[in-house]
């Protein structure tokens, strides 16, 4: 069963991050959206990716 994809809000709400700083550190690394595309479905590799980004200096 495949599970729902992962957004940007998704991850701002388990790091404690604004949903746009996450949008806007995706946008530096890949562009923008692509024609038609109205929201992020990131990949594992993309989530572990902006976990590391966020979560470098936390400490739980």
């Amino acid at each position: 069963m495949e599970s729902d994809p992962v957004t940007p809000k998704d991850l701002a709400i388990e790091l404690g991050v604004s949903p746009k700083s996450i949008r806007d550190f995706l946008r530096a690394l890949y562009g923008t959206l692509g024609d038609g595309a109205t929201r992020w479905n990131l990949t594992p590799e993309q989530v572990e990716l902006v976990r590391t980004h966020f979560d470098r200096g936390r400490s739980d």
